[in-house]
């Protein structure tokens, strides 16, 4: 890892002497920009090489953006790997430049931002400024913990920031937010740390405030109006791929737009919204649409009944299910909204019992009812153990909002140890939900059945779990039927004795879960929301 310091410079000549000298101290080399000073300004750079400064010099000023790929283009050259940019006109707390560096070391892929602490000097056009220009930024990443956009101290990492950098085509103050949003889409993470920001009386300043403030609208407006081809562009790259090597891009899509809508919106404008995004998700995704004809086809042989819904249904319900997904998880499912009666019936059944169970779920319907059922009971516990290789994204984004009341495991750490958490879990009363229906990864234990009237692959260890914790089997239901959720439990084993040929032991078990699931996929198509290629 090798880092230097990036200053651009236009016309700064009170105090880059200090800042240099403050930051020499760090032991790294500093690189100036001069974006076409004038003669003053030329005359304060000279005389600078004792603190290890090289200046770079531009014959004309480009404006803040352009010296600072300027800087990029030369640190690359230069064997350098990281450029930590600090602004000329000395507002920002010097002695934090060692936790940058810190975290940089740790981080060595991420973007390393500044969260700015103002004091009662900072002049409120600027700070009520920065608030409109990071809600643009939000919208047009869809990522909701940006901190800042704007502030002049952060770390690049050059050669992940790449091709952000060739993407921003700004050259002016507008630079540090478009390479933000570029930087956020490529799939770059972001680290923040907070920073004091101090404004001098009378401090010169080349905000242009009428100037700037256009550009920086114009640039808000073209990525907003560029975000939904990107999003699918994202969504649907690498259609040739398994679902575990292109990952859950079409939830992560829908998760995202979903977070912002039930997060800012009341529930009557949702459904039109979602019904414009359903559209372009569906006709950009062509190899979906597919699966899911395939799907209600095998429907029709096998039930002898022509689903009365279409391919375009099994779209505009997943948009709505994530929508509830949200409303779910932000405890903003009302009473009404349950079929009370079973639902009591099932909080009675779990609060009951004094061990846990594993809980099978499917990409049937909407299983994040168990959320409702956490609030509703305190008895009920769930660890739910995910595949979150290809999915880590999305699962960031869950457990953003889940706030820690229902534990999610990544079934890739399941060693000895993770086992053994599991078993005084379970003793515990905590019990695990798994899905049922998941296409296996390579090298999982599968078992082929008949789905639907052709042969499918079903993942075997979640019973194989059961047996060697010694816990009851149940499978969790919930479909949606109008503006309710029915919920239903059904039981899969009381116990699974495994013998010395243990996939032989479990088959009648697995065969149990996939007739449940057939028969409800029959009475209600339009709520299948398994995507992939099921039958492959």
């Amino acid at each position: 890892m090798k880092t230097l310091f990036l200053i651009p410079f236009y016309n700064h000549p009170e105090k880059i002497k200090a800042l240099c000298e403050a930051l020499a101290r760090y032991d790294l080399p500093i690189l100036i920009v001069d974006d076409g000073s004038n003669e003053v300004s030329k005359k304060a750079l000279e005389n600078l090489s004792e603190f290890g400064v090289e200046i770079l010099t531009r014959a004309q000023n480009g404006g803040k953006g352009a010296a600072l790929k300027d800087g990029f283009r030369h640190a690359l050259q230069n064997g350098y790997t990281h450029a930590f940019q600090i602004d000329a006109d000395f507002q920002h707390d010097i002695s934090l430049v060692a936790e940058f560096l810190e975290l940089s070391k740790r981080y060595p892929n991420d973007l390393i931002m500044a969260d700015p602490i103002y004091g009662e000097d900072a002049p409120k056009s600027r700070f009520y400024g920065r608030k409109i220009t990071n809600f643009w930024v939000k919208i047009n990443t869809l990522n909701f913990d940006i901190k800042d956009a704007m502030c002049g101290f952060r770390i690049y990492p050059l050669k992940e920031l790449e091709s952000a950098t060739l993407q921003s085509s700004s050259n002016r103050m507008e630079f540090d937010m478009e390479i933000l949003v570029n930087a956020i889409r490529s799939g770059v993470e972001i680290k923040w740390i907070a920073l004091k920001v101090s404004y001098e009386a009378g401090g010169v300043s080349h905000f242009k405030m009428l100037k700037d403030n256009a550009l920086i609208s114009l640039m808000h407006a073209r990525y907003f109006f560029t975000l939904v081809p990107f999003l699918f562009g994202k969504v649907f790259k690498g259609q040739k791929y398994a679902w575990w090597q292109k990952g859950e891009r079409s939830n992560e899509f829908f998760l995202r737009v979903s977070l912002f809508l039930t997060r800012n919106l009341p529930i009557f404008l949702i459904k039109p919204i979602v019904i414009i995004v359903v559209c372009f998700y569906y006709l950009f995704s062509k190899v979906e649409r597919e699966n899911i004809r395939e799907f209600l086809l095998n429907v029709e042989k096998f039930s002898g009944k022509k689903p009365t819904t279409s391919v375009f249904s099994n779209f505009y319900d997943f948009g709505i299910a994530i929508c509830d997904k949200f409303r779910i998880w932000q405890n903003g499912v009302l009473e009404s909204e349950l079929e009370l009666s079973k639902f009591n019936s099932i909080k009675d059944e779990f609060e009951a019992s004094k061990r846990g169970r594993i809980v099978l779920t499917s990409h049937l319907g909407n299983v994040e009812i168990c959320k409702a059922l956490s609030l509703r009971s305190p008895n009920f516990r769930m660890i739910i153990l995910v595949y979150s290789k290809g999915s880590e994204n999305f699962y960031k984004i869950l457990e953003q909002i889940s706030k820690g009341q229902i534990k999610l495991i990544s079934v890739e750490k399941l060693d000895a140890a993770a086992m053994m958490q599991l078993k005084e879990a379970v003793e515990d009363g905590v019990n695990i939900g798994i899905m049922g229906d998941r296409t296996p990864l390579n090298g999982d234990k599968f078992i082929r059945l008949s789905f639907l009237g052709k042969e499918a692959k079903f993942n075997y260890g979640p019973y194989l779990l059961a047996g060697i914790l010694g816990v009851k089997m149940s499978a969790l239901w919930c479909i949606k039927k109008g503006d309710k959720f029915d919920i239903e439990l059904s039981d899969i084993a009381d116990e699974i004795k495994l013998s010395r040929d243990r996939k032989a032991s479990v088959l009648p078990y697995v065969q149990s879960y996939v007739r449940q699931l057939e028969a409800r996929a029959c009475k209600t198509p339009s709520q299948w929301f398994n995507f992939f290629d099921f039958w492959r």
